[in-house]
C-alpha cells in the first residue's frame, strides 16, 4: 500500500500538516517547549485512529499503517478488513471486522500476528501483555469468549447457553477473564480464573444494562451504563456506584494511568456539561463545568485531552490545565499520550503537539 495516493493527495496532506504546525506555532508565546512531528498516511474518510504505545495505528478497509512515536512509518499491511474495529492497551492492539473469523494482533514495535477464530467475531479486547479475548458466535450457544496467549494460541473458552455476551476483558496479570452478559432485564459480570472452568465470582446489576467492561491497572473492574459508572474489585464486590442522577452521559475515556473521565450533560443536546474524573476505585477526583461542545476526549497516563468546538485543552487527572491550542479549525481528534503530548488528527494528516 502506498503512503500517499498521487500528487494531489501529497499537496492536500502538505497543506493539512502545515495548518496543524501553524496551530502549534501560533501558541508558542502561550506554552513553552513545543515541538512537532508529522505523520503521512493514505487519506480515506473511513480511517480509524488508534494510539499504540506512543505511536499511531491508522486502519481502514484498505489496510493498516503503523507509526512510531515520532511519526516514522513502521509498516503497512494491505489486510482485507471491512470497516475495521480496533482495541488497544499499552503497546498492543488488535484489529478485526464484525462477523469475520480472523483478526490481527500487533505491537508498537511493528510485529504482527494473524489470528483465526472458530466463529464469527462479535468483539475483542487486549491487555498490556498482548493477551487477547474474543467474543464470537459458536453453534449451539449464545456466544463464546475465547482467550488467546500472546503467541496466538487459544488457551481458555467460556460458552454461554442462556445469556448474550456484551463485553469481555483480560486482567492485567492475565490470570482472570471478566465477562459482561445480558441477564433478564439487567446485566451480569462473571469473573473466571483461567486455571478453572466455572465462574469464580459474579456480580449482577438488576434493571441496568451496562455496555462497557474494563479491567483497570489496579485489578479493579469498571462498568458503564447510560446512568451509572460502577467499580468492582477483583472478587466482584461492589466498591462504588457513581450515579449520574439527572445528567446524561455524553462521552467517556479510560486512562491506563488509573482514572476515568466522563462528560455529563444536563440535557441530551446542547453544549453545557460537566467534566468529571474518577479514580480507579470510583472516587471523584475533580469536577468542572464546561460551556463548549465536547467533540472528543482521550486519556492516557495522568492526562486527558478534550477537543472542544473551538479549542483543544490538555488536563491532568485533577482537571488542571497543562496545555492548550486555541485555533483548532479542521481538527477531528486529539489523542493524548502518557507524557501529555498529543497526536492531533485532521481530515488529511496528523502532527504531534508537545506542551
Amino acid at each position: 500500500m502506498r503512503i500517499l495516493k498521487g500528487i494531489g493527495a501529497l499537496c492536500l496532506l502538505a497543506l493539512a500538516v502545515a495548518a496543524v504546525v501553524g496551530i502549534v506555532q501560533s501558541n508558542r508565546e502561550q506554552i513553552a517547549g513545543e515541538s512537532v512531528g508529522t505523520f503521512a498516511f493514505d487519506l480515506y474518510a473511513e480511517n480509524r485512529y488508534t494510539p499504540v504505545g506512543r505511536g499511531l495505528l491508522v486502519s481502514s478497509d484498505a489496510g493498516l499503517s503503523l507509526f512510531d512515536g515520532e511519526g516514522r512509518l513502521l509498516r503497512t499491511d494491505a489486510v482485507n478488513y471491512t470497516s475495521p474495529l480496533t482495541a488497544a492497551c499499552g503497546s498492543h492492539a488488535v484489529v478485526w471486522s464484525q462477523s469475520a473469523t480472523g483478526a490481527t494482533r500487533l505491537n508498537a514495535e511493528g510485529e504482527t500476528q494473524d489470528l483465526s477464530l472458530p466463529g464469527n467475531i462479535l468483539g475483542a479486547d487486549v491487555n498490556e501483555s498482548g493477551w487477547t479475548v474474543f467474543l464470537a458466535r459458536e453453534s449451539g450457544t449464545k456466544g463464546a469468549a475465547i482467550v488467546c496467549k500472546p503467541d496466538g494460541k487459544a488457551v481458555y473458552r467460556v460458552r454461554m447457553g442462556s445469556s448474550y455476551p456484551v463485553d469481555a476483558d483480560i486482567s492485567p496479570a492475565a490470570d482472570s477473564l471478566a465477562l459482561l452478559t445480558l441477564q433478564g432485564s439487567g446485566s451480569h459480570v462473571g469473573i473466571y480464573g483461567l486455571s478453572q472452568e466455572a465462574e469464580q465470582y459474579g456480580w449482577t446489576g438488576e434493571e441496568e444494562v451496562f455496555f462497557e467492561l474494563e479491567y483497570l491497572q489496579n485489578g479493579n473492574l469498571f462498568l458503564l451504563s447510560a446512568d451509572h459508572a460502577v467499580f468492582l474489585n477483583g472478587d466482584g464486590e461492589l466498591l462504588q456506584d457513581y450515579a449520574f442522577s439527572d445528567e446524561y452521559l455524553k462521552d467517556y475515556a479510560v486512562s491506563d494511568g488509573g482514572f476515568i473521565a466522563l462528560v455529563l450533560g444536563r440535557h441530551r443536546t446542547g453544549s453545557a456539561a460537566r467534566l468529571v474524573t474518577l479514580d480507579d476505585s470510583g472516587r471523584e477526583l475533580a469536577s468542572q463545568e464546561v460551556q463548549w461542545e465536547v467533540e472528543s476526549l482521550t486519556a492516557a497516563g495522568r492526562y486527558l485531552s478534550v477537543l472542544y468546538s473551538d479549542r483543544t485543552v490538555i488536563y491532568d487527572s485533577a482537571l488542571q490545565e497543562t496545555g492548550r491550542l486555541d485555533d483548532t479549525a479542521g481538527i477531528q481528534a486529539s489523542l493524548v499520550r502518557s507524557d501529555g503530548s498529543t497526536i492531533i488528527i485532521t481530515g488529511s494528516g496528523a502532527a504531534i503537539y508537545e506542551p
